[in-house]
């Protein structure tokens, strides 16, 4: 009987197996960037993805940086939608990142086997803005990020990253969290189901295929307006950009839902403090059904910047565009190459110094 089962489990795990060569092979990403490994202080290695300008124009260098469970994949994606390609093409040196986690990023041998926000903050973003900087030449970045990839460059702008940021955008980065009280409990749920300090999305790649076909489940509603992303979009966003989450964030974001706070793990630094004094223009983009940066909270977050260049832009059919806007599709959506992408080229070309003419 034994045998049996035996022969069983060696049978699921060659299908699984064979499932997963199958949709890395057939959902694979054009290859593009130039890889550029990054060494943390303790010991990770994260990763810079250079995507060289097809005419530079501008000089600073852009950091693209993904949201919660996402890697380097979402702002390098396909065909049109590739927010770094349209900014690369519109003259601006590009460098999408894997935070520690996600993508091709690396622990140290020994571990650890967890992270929180923090962690990204005081360890991820410096390593990375100096690493750019010496690569590019500058003393600056731009930072574009999308979810909690834009809540990091707030919460650095006034500590780690002090003086670093020359523009800034945020997509869909929700500063207040007011969300369902179930909520935190199923934030509570995906971190006691953390394996090694993580809860593994990238499971998610065995199921790419079902993708657009198959009902969803409600809890996609978080991720995005799935009316607002074709089928084939979002088969090979299962396959390709999802990353495990930390144990640690998720705690992190627990706190922030029960208390309303936007603050450090330890509860001595209130994030939201800090942004009266960040000076640099900002770029606030968010999405008229974004289930977790809905419109009157973007609106409640911008309200708290005192920079004298600042800018919201909303978007979603009352606002004229095509569709009603979430959260993931603020990047992927089908028309937003045509609609956001070309709204965050105007905003930094406004307010990056261009190369001085030859």
């Amino acid at each position: 009987m034994r045998g049996v089962w035996l022969i069983i489990l060696l049978g699921v795990a060659l299908l699984l197996a064979l499932d997963l060569a199958f949709v890395s092979w057939w959902y694979a990403l054009d290859e593009g960037p130039v890889r550029l490994e990054v060494p943390t202080a303790d010991g990770w290695t994260v990763v810079a993805w250079h995507r060289k300008a097809v005419q530079r124009r501008y000089a600073l260098p852009v950091v693209l940086c993904h949201g919660l469970a996402n890697n380097h994949s979402f702002m390098e994606f396909r065909g049109d939608q590739n927010l770094a390609k349209f900014l690369s093409e519109a003259g601006f040196d590009c460098y999408s990142v894997d935070l520690r986690g996600a993508g091709a990023a690396r622990a140290p041998d020994e571990g650890p086997w967890d992270a929180s926000f923090d962690d990204h903050v005081k360890l991820d973003l410096p390593a990375l803005v100096d690493a750019v900087c010496a690569h590019a030449g500058t003393t600056q970045v731009v930072w574009v990020g999308h979810s909690l990839g834009g809540l990091v460059a707030l919460a650095a702008s006034s500590s780690t990253l002090k003086d670093r940021l020359a523009a800034l955008v945020t997509i869909g980065s929700p500063v207040f969290l007011k969300l369902p009280k179930r909520m935190p409990g199923l934030v509570r749920l995906a971190r006691m189901a953390c394996v090694w300090g993580q809860f593994d999305s990238t499971l998610l790649r065995f199921i790419a295929p079902l993708a657009g076909r198959a009902p969803p489940p409600k809890i996609t509603r978080a991720t995005a307006n799935l009316r607002n992303m074709d089928p084939l979009t979002q088969r090979f966003l299962v396959a390709n950009v999802f990353a495990p989450m930390w144990k640690g964030v998720l705690k992190q974001i627990e706190d922030w839902l029960r208390t309303g706070a936007f603050r450090s793990m330890d509860k001595s630094r209130d994030y939201r403090e800090g942004l009266p004094a960040f000076s640099a223009p900002t770029l606030v983009i968010g999405g008229t059904v974004d289930f977790l940066a809905p419109p009157d909270t973007t609106r409640e977050y911008f309200d708290l910047l005192t920079m004298p260049v600042r800018q919201l832009e909303l978007f979603g059919r009352s606002y004229g565009h095509s569709a009603e806007y979430g959260h993931g599709d603020l990047i992927v959506g089908m028309q937003a190459h045509v609609e956001v992408y070309p709204v965050i080229a105007r905003f930094l070309e406004a307010n990056v110094v261009k190369v001085a003419a030859s």
